[in-house]
């Protein structure tokens, strides 16, 4: 089963996006912050780490950037996020349908 980390730092946001990964077959594991996160990866590896806009991510992760905010808060962190590492983006707000597909193009 595929093991997605989901870094999200708004409660309401990380659950929403646990359930629908999980209604979606995924395996997912949530994580607040970088430290929680990269805790948590070295213990058991996720295949896709989906990030709003953490310091630094798990290295050698692939990530899916999910930033959110005003356009120069989105701007800040897709930036920092693609020094990061992060080939994929999906800025907030973003439907169901989009985030799925952003997730399959993040794991080929």
């Amino acid at each position: 089963m595929t093991r997605i980390m989901v870094i999200e730092t708004e409660a309401r946001a990380r659950q929403a996006l646990k359930s629908i990964l999980e209604g979606a077959g995924y395996e997912v594991v949530v994580a607040t912050d970088s430290g929680d996160a990269i805790s948590r990866h070295s213990v058991n590896p996720a295949d896709l780490i989906i990030a709003d806009g953490v310091d630094e991510p798990p290295p050698g992760a692939r990530i899916l950037a999910v930033p959110g905010g005003t356009d120069q808060r989105r701007a800040m962190l897709s930036e920092r996020l693609r020094l990061s590492g992060a080939k994929n983006f999906l800025p907030k707000p973003f439907r169901r349908d989009d985030l799925l597909d952003a997730v399959l193009a993040s794991l080929a």
